[in-house]
């Protein structure tokens, strides 16, 4: 039963991440892309308090603490395990991405002062729009090992 809940947390956790990257791609990635400097100017004003990375930063840990907590609670259910395990290794594989590839173009954007040639800043929008696809692609990838994870312990439960 433990197995199980933690499965569909796990399930729920990814869900959520997916649902916010796909959010930035629809939502905030054509309006970073629009107008730059102006865009990123306004941008830059209006995440004063807080940004999506204060979310990541919380959901994304914890959702990768569920499926490894998971991934040793079905130890047993190899054919549960090894999919909680796969999807908290995309999780992992998206931070790398993350960390190595969106933070420094994220850096030019909004950190970094605003350059008199504004060629930079579109170039590391456009790539950090073209990377988020590649993230949400990945986030799908664990969800669908993560329901199979479920499937695989609901079945076993007889449910």
């Amino acid at each position: 039963m433990v197995p199980c809940a933690l499965a569909v947390l796990g399930v729920v956790g990814v869900s959520v991440l997916l649902g916010a990257t796909i959010y930035e791609a629809v939502v905030m990635a054509p309006n970073y892309r629009r107008d730059v400097p102006e865009s990123l100017e306004l941008a830059r004003r209006f995440f004063v308090r807080t940004t999506p990375a204060h979310f990541f930063r919380v959901a994304t840990p914890l959702t990768q603490a569920v499926l490894l907590v998971g991934g040793i609670a079905s130890w047993t259910v190899a054919s549960a395990r090894w999919p909680l395990l796969a999807a908290l290794g995309v999780l992992v594989l998206t931070d790398v991405i993350t960390f190595t590839f969106h933070y420094p173009r994220l850096a030019t954007m909004f950190r970094e002062p605003m350059p008199a040639d504004p060629a930079p800043l579109r170039r590391a929008a456009r790539e950090w729009a073209a990377g988020n696809l590649v993230r949400a692609a990945l986030l799908v990838v664990a969800l669908v090992a993560a329901l199979r994870a479920v499937a695989t312990l609901m079945i076993r439960l007889g449910a």
